[in-house]
């Protein structure tokens, strides 16, 4: 995961490539990379095209962090999500009509 500013309006870019065993180590760390975009307040983009299936895991550590920053006036967005990622949210029963994360 690499995290990288861009110019123009605070937007922060969080690249994931998922392992294929999601550790905690590694959820503590993506969920650390997304407090502190919130705490910059900065909106947050994440990278999916290379990723595969999202692990429960990370698809709750990504909800909590839409509505966080949703409250806060940012945003967090899935960009270039790959169709097992896409199909990993649907799996769940998610809505992007009623959520607070968007997928782009």
């Amino acid at each position: 995961m690499v995290g990288s500013a861009i110019p123009g309006p605070p937007f922060m870019i969080i690249t994931v490539s998922l392992p294929a065993f999601l550790g905690r180590s590694e959820a503590a760390t993506f969920r650390n990379q997304l407090l502190v975009a919130l705490e910059q307040k900065e909106s947050i983009a994440v990278e999916c095209a290379g990723a595969g299936p999202l692990p429960s895991l990370w698809i709750q550590l990504l909800h909590a962090a839409a509505v966080s920053a949703k409250a806060r006036g940012l945003q967090v967005s899935l960009k270039a999500a790959s169709l097992e990622c896409r199909e990993s949210l649907r799996a769940i029963g998610f809505d992007p009509a009623h959520s607070a994360l968007v997928l782009e």
